[in-house]
């Protein structure tokens, strides 16, 4: 029963020596883990911004087969227009089409065209098409010209700038053939973001 009774000679706590080990294990592993947390956090970033882009292609793609119409996609910082910023799509993308006959392909966004879907900025990645600003899907889902695509996502530590593809985070490249299908493949670390 003495056991239960604080001896009032003994002081309650943690020692200098207990809270120092502490403190030290604690500064060890988040020494470890940060910067595990930020890569990850990184690929995943590229990661979406990538899917999003594919899924958009698809989504062009099948819109033009189903709507019998030319479907375009072009990059947009306002959602409600192409840019003039040639092939960079980081601020986001449109896609729209036209009527049946009342465009040619690879048209830019005006008032005679119907918006299907508008994409904001990816934050901490860079997206660069390296081919066309507009890209255009025929009435079967082929490209319009049947020129191959690839656009290169990669990320970026600030808000603006080409992102770099490294050994901890890798950048991706896809590719859209002329029939409209897509494919994707990582970049090699010191690859261009850009070219």
């Amino acid at each position: 029963m003495s056991g239960l009774i604080p001896d009032p000679g003994r002081s309650q706590g943690f020692t200098l020596l207990e809270l120092m080990t502490t403190i030290t294990i604690v500064a060890v592993l988040l020494a470890i883990g940060v910067p595990s947390m930020r890569s990850m956090i990184q690929r995943n970033r590229v990661s979406s911004a990538s899917n999003d882009l594919a899924a958009s292609i698809a989504y062009a793609r099948t819109t033009a087969i189903n709507r019998g119409q030319l479907v375009s996609m072009c990059p947009s910082a306002d959602g409600t227009s192409c840019t003039s910023a040639g092939q960079n799509f980081e601020p986001g993308w449109i896609v729209y089409s036209y009527p049946a006959g009342a465009a040619s392909a690879n048209k830019a966004y005006d008032s005679t065209a119907t918006l299907l879907r508008a994409v904001d900025r990816r934050a901490g990645v860079s997206i660069y098409g390296l081919q066309s600003q507009v890209i255009t899907f025929g009435l079967q889902g082929q490209l319009r010209p049947g020129t191959a695509l690839a656009f290169l996502t990669c990320a970026r530590s600030g808000d603006t700038g080409i992102g770099h593809s490294t050994a901890t985070v890798h950048g991706v490249r896809m590719d859209v053939n002329g029939s409209g299908s897509t494919s994707t493949l990582n970049l090699a670390a010191g690859a261009s973001c850009n070219s």
